[in-house]
């Protein structure tokens, strides 16, 4: 395949990404002090080495050397990661109690549902008539007023109140981890304010370049909404070639995921790509020496910096032009550098400039998809000669698809929990229309003439609706998305290990069938396992929501859900689904709270729920209206509503064993709840900011 001397910065990433990882799970603030003292050391046992070298015959031990650079980059990394986290900064803004907080908007405001919503780096902690340095990020979400809106904008220093809360960890299982995500972008705590409450010091003060080049976006995406009559053309327009996701429907982004197209909606690497093939085809003449080559690959990355520039330098962007900018300019300067090389340094020296790119899920897509493009693509084209030139070509775009899915179906499944089944052809029919439509959209974008522009946008508006009108039939085919996949971390890794092993064995023709069976074994035994245990599942779920009342019945592979939201809303995809599906089990029936229902091996009456031989009584203010003409005995009673009552006067006509508090309930009357039932000694649980509670049957 090659040689490990053609790839030395593969060497030298390894152990960064070790650093880097052990700096996510271990991080521990003396290890962090100690990392200069450390590569001190290891500096002087280096040029120790280098002095001796000849003197003690060194070069029979090359692999102290060898042994030494990774150690001194692991540790190094790992330094890098626990101080870029903040986490154990004397100076972060969090440990300290001010009386004002002077903080700078860091991103472009996104406005939904009357709140905007944006990151701020903390500046200044105000302490009377004293202000101090501290660090710190901090999430803002600032109700606006409906009739005269506060305009907030990137750059634009304010003054706000130290009222901030640290951002809450997920309370159901399954659910989306909000809390790491943003620990990942160094963000730990959360503020709410009103616009009242919101004073604006300095307007504009960021960065001038991002300010040019955010309003820049902003004017051509208002260009797309005046001239391409329907909205949603307009939207995807702004989205496929600016990158401004802000408008688009989530009917059309689920479309879009589920025909395995959503790299499309995603501006990154294959906007980029697009661009710079059309650059390198247009500049093909200029590769004829050295110098040609070099001022060719100038303007090939300057162009591919304006579009990142259009694109308000958004983080996909900027990595895939960092990538490509390495790889230009390599090739330029040496037509025969090894391509696993460039791409190694170009993840390299983004992983220096930010760690936690290493967590970004779309970070690792794009390396990966990018290797499994350069190393699969010739293997799977070459598998088949094709004499025709037409279907050679739609073969060579087929091959790169099954390479890039090939690359990333582990980590897409572990991530988004779903498997497009017709990717290969959605990706074949969109790829001209999505090419056509970019290249047509900078044109638009930048043609001053209106009668042009004005016949341009209508063009983009019907190849934008005969798109959109592809991908949705594709997603309404028989079994167009394998949804509801959820595999462990082991299961990952396993799948990652098989994929492995087929590589040696293409590269290096090793005989692997060993570890390859025992790999497929393993997994096999995994997913038969996992398998048998969701399908022998029984248990009640009483969900964590903050002013809501769900729970579910699983058994035997099925689920019933009971809730007070209709079935079409929002947060049980975000908060009940999740759960369900990490568990293997399918909704079988959604009823509404307080409804009559029977099965096999559950009823329920209006408030009474019993499940197998697990008993409950949802007490709610409707019990105001019973009458008890006996005493009742039940598992547990589910508190609701905010009824008023005291457990004491549950007790004269309920025999119950537990009580369970959702958060339904007000702050005040859970604390009164909780108190009585220490005292009565009655066990008691909480579900409001508390995980889940699952009673096993």
């Amino acid at each position: 395949m090659f040689h490990k001397g053609e790839v030395p910065f593969v060497r030298l990433l390894i152990p960064l990404i070790m650093g880097i990882s052990l700096g996510f799970y271990f991080p521990h603030p003396l290890l962090l002090k100690l990392r200069i003292i450390a590569a001190l050391f290891v500096l002087a046992i280096f040029f120790l080495l280098l002095i001796t070298y000849r003197q003690y015959s060194l070069y029979r031990y090359t692999w102290i050397f060898g042994l030494l650079i990774p150690l001194f980059i692991l540790y190094q990394a790992y330094g890098l990661t626990v101080y870029r986290s903040g986490q154990f900064d004397d100076k972060h803004f969090s440990s300290q109690s001010p009386d004002g907080l002077i903080i700078q908007i860091r991103n472009e405001p996104k406005f939904s549902k009357g709140i905007l919503r944006f990151e701020s780096a903390v500046m200044e902690n105000i302490e009377g008539n004293k202000t101090s340095s501290v660090t710190g990020k901090l999430l803002f979400s600032v109700q606006m007023d409906s009739i005269c809106q506060l305009s907030l904008n990137y750059g634009d220093i304010l003054l706000v109140p130290p009222l901030h809360n640290e951002v809450e960890p997920p309370y159901n299982p399954g659910e989306f981890n909000y809390k790491d995500y943003l620990a990942n972008h160094q963000i730990y705590h959360q503020t709410f304010l009103t616009q009242d409450q919101v004073r604006i010091i300095k307007p504009r003060a960021g960065d001038a370049v991002i300010t040019f080049s955010l309003n820049l976006r902003q004017k051509l995406v208002r260009k797309f909404h005046y001239y391409l009559p329907d909205k949603e053309a307009a939207a995807l327009a702004s989205t496929l070639i600016l990158g401004y996701r802000a408008e688009l429907n989530k009917e059309l982004i689920n479309a879009y995921s589920k025909t395995g197209t959503m790299h499309v909606l995603s501006v990154s690497g294959m906007h980029v790509g697009i661009v710079f093939l059309v650059l390198t085809e247009v500049l093909k003449p200029m590769d004829k020496n050295k110098r040609l080559r070099l001022i060719r690959a100038f303007l090939i990355v300057s162009v591919i910096w304006f579009y990142a520039l259009l694109t308000g330098f958004s983080s996909p962007v900027c990595r895939a032009a960092v990538m490509l900018s390495f790889f230009v300019f390599g090739k330029a300067l040496n037509k025969n550098q090894n391509t696993y090389n460039l791409i190694a340094i170009s993840a390299f020296f983004l992983l220096l400039y930010n760690p936690y790119y290493l967590a970004d899920a779309g970070f690792q897509l794009s390396y990966l998809a990018v290797v499994g493009l350069v190393y699969f693509h010739p293997k799977i084209y070459q598998a088949f000669f094709i004499r025709n030139r037409i279907l050679d070509q739609i073969w060579s775009y087929s091959a790169l698809s099954i390479a890039a899915q090939l690359a990333t179906f582990p980590i897409s499944l572990y991530y988004f929990h779903q498997f497009p089944v017709y990717f290969l052809i959605s990706n074949l029919l969109i790829v001209l229309p999505v090419a056509i439509i970019m290249y047509a959209g900078i044109v638009f974008l930048f043609i001053p003439f209106i009668f042009i522009v004005q016949y341009l946008g209508m063009f983009l508006n019907w190849l934008i609706n005969f798109s959109n009108s592809l991908i949705y039939h594709i997603e309404n085919l028989p079994f167009a998305s394998w949804g509801g996949i959820w595999i462990s971390s082991s299961q990952f890794i396993l799948l990652y290990a098989i994929l492995g092993c087929a590589v040696l064995k293409i590269s290096f023709e090793r005989k692997i069938l060993f570890p390859l069976s025992a790999f497929l074994l393993i997994l096999t035994a995994c997913f038969s396992f996992t398998t048998w245990i969701n399908h022998n599942r029984h248990e009640m779920i009483f969900f964590s929501l903050k002013k809501n009342s769900v729970l579910a019945y699983l058994f035997q592979g099925k689920a019933i859900v009971i809730s007070d939201l209709d079935s079409l809303n929002q947060l049980h995809s975000f908060s009940t689904l999740p759960v369900l599906e990490a568990r293997g089990q399918s909704v079988e029936k959604f009823f509404a709270s307080g409804s009559g229902f029977a099965g096999a091996s559950y009823f329920a009456n209006a408030n009474f729920l019993q499940f197998a031989d697990f008993r409950l009584i949802k007490w709610d203010r409707n019990f105001k209206n019973f009458l008890f003409t006996g005493r009742l005995k039940v598992n547990t009673v589910l508190i609701s509503g905010n009824p008023t009552v005291t457990l004491s006067g549950i007790k004269t006509c309920i025999d119950f064993d537990s009580i369970i508090i959702d958060g339904t309930n007000p702050d005040y009357k859970i604390r009164e709840w909780e108190i009585e039932a220490a005292r009565m000694k009655i066990p008691c649980y909480v579900l409001k900011k508390n995980p889940a509670y699952i009673v096993k049957l």
